[in-house]
């Protein structure tokens, strides 16, 4: 980071500040952690964040980005897959579990959900996984459907992140099945 740069200080501290979330969870989150682990002077925490609430929303925001590349890979992969109006059901399983494989994306995604449990401003921030997967989904196996499959894959994304893998390939497969037409459109 250069040293005089303020736009990549405060998007290093930002960084910083997801990274140790996902650690560590948000509520250990310190003005001192951040800092150290962005290299940068205590100071520059408090200069560029006016609270520690606001620096762990924008910490925040981050990993919802990075949810959202998630949702447009999904996207791309059922883009072209799912051309004719349907979806292959091992396309969803096998970009489904590579999600759930990254020990980040599932973190992240539990973080984001439990922290909105109790704070209406994350709980936005916490949405936007479910919401995206449905309208993603919904376009090729139908909205009640794919409220389904989000339901199923939260909590996949729980289960992976407390026993640190995620379901096999099999047992997702199994737990789809039945929301998932293979051919003919939506349901």
């Amino acid at each position: 980071m250069a040293r005089h740069d303020p736009q990549a200080r405060r998007a290093a501290i930002v960084q910083a500040a997801a990274d140790l979330i996902v650690e560590m969870g948000p509520g250990r989150l310190t003005h001192r952690l951040v800092a150290r682990r962005a290299q940068v002077p205590l100071g520059s925490t408090t200069a560029y964040f006016a609270s520690l609430d606001e620096l762990r929303q924008e910490g925040l925001g981050l990993l919802v980005d990075e949810v959202d590349d998630g949702l447009a890979e999904i996207r791309r992969e059922f883009e072209s897959d799912g051309a004719d109006g349907s979806i292959a059901l091992d396309a969803l399983v096998g970009t489904l579990h590579e999600y759930l494989s990254r020990r980040r994306n599932v973190v992240s995604d539990v973080v984001l959900a439990a922290t909105a449990t109790f704070d209406d401003r994350a709980r936005e921030l916490a949405l936007s996984w479910t919401d995206g997967l449905v309208a993603v989904l919904g376009e090729y196996i139908g909205a009640d459907n794919a409220h389904a499959v989000a339901m199923i894959t939260d909590g996949a994304g729980v289960h992976a992140a407390i026993r640190g893998e995620p379901l096999e390939l099999d047992q997702l497969r199994r737990a789809l099945v039945p929301f998932v037409q293979t051919s003919g459109g939506p349901r």
